[in-house]
């Protein structure tokens, strides 16, 4: 059966597909914010995803210097918690 939708309004979307899209996206590719583009909010979803690559390249380089194999679990932690989290909370808030 198809669903028809008017003009100006949006099929609403499931907090919990857009934190498991989060979830798999940051275990498997080490990509966040695809919650966040399934969630509608395409500008937060892209500067989650190219924020977390600028930060954990930053953290590639401080590797040379040691202290970069803490702080590049230390993001991804932070990342695989928040993110989901965030997500979820944009579907319920649209």
């Amino acid at each position: 059966m198809s669903q028809v939708v008017a003009h100006g309004s949006m099929v609403p979307k499931s907090g919990g597909t857009a934190a498991l899209l989060e979830v798999l996206g940051g275990l498997l590719i080490q990509t966040f914010g695809i919650g966040h583009l399934y969630a509608g909010r395409v500008g937060r979803g892209l500067l989650i995803m190219f924020g977390y690559w600028i930060i954990q390249s930053i953290n590639v380089l401080l590797m040379l210097v040691g202290i970069g194999f803490v702080t590049f679990a230390l993001v991804w932690l932070v990342a695989i918690i928040a993110s989901p989290l965030a997500a979820a909370s944009s579907c319920s808030s649209r």
